[in-house]
């Protein structure tokens, strides 16, 4: 079963038409720029992750909303007693009402099943109520009890896979996804992918704006209209979604704006409020990692339509590194896992990277112990080893397997164990005990 990412929002709640005007006259000379600018594929693939810690496992789940329902599933504690029933979390709200939308109570749930097959599934049957119809989306803040025997399916790689199964009609789903990582518990650290543009081969001439404040995302999708069963004739469609970052995934209430041209191709006017708000819509974000990332920007008529986008590298200052390379800089904690024990922890801070040749980039730390080497590759592919001086501890770790604000690998130690190696960057902590 495949797993696409997952969740959780608020809604955008302003837009001034003077963001738009600037955003539109920025983003149209920066995007004309590039249409002829083909990426180069992947050149580097290494591999360091064992069996034991999947990069596969990354994204903390999946994502397939029916028009714009938004819900976050949070696992409380982060990392259960192993063996012990526990309880998530699910938080969300039906979408804003209007002609097409039936008016829903808050949900309530009706069923817990463990599934041999390796799936968790919470039931519940919506139902339609008229008193709700004048009144703010319900919504809903709910904790449910998994049984003990959900540990029983917890996969090869230590995750528990969760489906909140919505019964919105006779045979028709809304199905939501989501993994959890029982051994570590890297679902609590949100990705990290800041601020860029991004480019699909799938869609030329389109593109994604992204801005990342802490774990809140605001993207925008510049798009054209294309369905010729709604009049659309081609012109531009900025599609804004913002909201929470949780794992490897953001899902947000989306606002869509068709802009009107006139004859010298200039826009029309800027937006209005009613004209922002778009039809009980969504978007979503997965980070496969840091410089490759899954995007739709509405589901409206097309459940689950992601495209793959590649984080644009364009005005190389020599004086900084490239957008595309892991930023090391900050501080970070190092786990050494043998099993489910942290057996090594160790705080690193790295100061500002710099280039010493071709493709590479180094990051000193603020000790003078530790030393990170990272080998990039345009548009973003390569490896970073990251080295103690001092006894030679080292952790290694592909950039396909790096997030952003954790990166998964191999530590080897100076007594040559050979341990899975968790980076995450602070003020995150990975809910596990240290047995050190």
């Amino acid at each position: 079963m495949s797993f696409i990412e997952v969740l959780a929002l608020r809604n955008w709640d302003s837009f001034s038409e003077d963001s738009a005007s600037h955003f539109y006259t920025f983003s149209a000379v920066l995007f004309g720029e590039i249409k002829m600018r083909i990426l180069s594929a992947m050149v580097i693939f290494m591999i360091f992750i064992s069996n034991d810690v999947a990069a596969a496992h990354f994204r903390d789940g999946g994502f397939l909303a029916d028009k714009g329902i938004l819900e976050s599933i949070r696992l409380e504690p982060g990392l259960p007693a192993a063996g012990e029933s526990f309880t998530l979390n699910l938080t969300g709200s039906w979408p804003p009402v209007n002609p097409d939308t039936a008016c829903r109570a808050p949900l309530v749930i009706s069923d817990v099943v463990v599934y041999e097959t390796g799936l968790v599934a919470i039931i519940s049957l919506p139902q339609e109520d008229p008193s709700y119809c004048d009144q703010p989306p319900a919504s809903w803040d709910l904790d449910v009890t998994i049984p003990a025997t959900a540990w029983d399916i917890v996969d090869e790689n230590g995750f528990l896979h969760v489906e909140h199964q919505l019964f919105t009609g006779v045979n028709m789903f809304t199905h939501i996804y989501q993994a959890f990582d029982m051994r570590l518990g890297t679902h609590e650290v949100p990705a990290y992918i800041g601020s860029g543009f991004w480019i699909s081969a799938d869609l030329p001439f389109e593109g994604i704006l992204t801005e990342q404040q802490g774990s809140r995302v605001l993207f925008y999708g510049l798009r054209y209209d294309r369905d010729v069963t709604l009049d659309d004739d081609g012109e531009p469609v900025w599609q804004l979604v913002a909201g929470e970052m949780y794992g490897d995934s953001t899902l947000g209430r989306s606002y869509r704006y068709d802009w009107q041209f006139d004859g010298n191709n200039m826009p029309v006017q800027s937006p209005t409020e009613a004209e922002l708000l778009t039809a009980n819509d969504s978007g979503a974000i997965i980070v496969n990692d840091f410089n490759h990332i899954r995007v739709f920007t509405e589901v409206d008529d097309n459940h689950g339509l992601y495209h793959d986008y590649t984080r644009i590298a364009f005005g190389i200052d020599k004086s900084r590194v490239p957008n595309y390379v892991p930023p090391l800089d900050g501080r970070w904690t190092l786990y050494g896992f043998e099993g489910q024990d942290a057996v090594v922890t160790a705080s690193l801070e790295f100061l500002e990277g710099r280039s010493p040749a071709l493709n590479q980039y180094n990051f000193d730390s603020a000790s003078g112990d530790w030393l990170a080497t990272c080998t990039v590759v345009p548009p973003g592919t390569g490896a970073c080893n990251i080295e103690r001086v001092s006894d030679g501890t080292k952790f290694e770790f592909p950039i396909t397997a790096f997030q952003g604000n954790l990166a998964l690998g191999n530590l080897a130690t100076d007594d040559n164990s050979a341990l899975d190696g968790v980076l995450v960057r602070d003020p995150w902590k990975l809910p596990v005990v240290d047995n050190q």
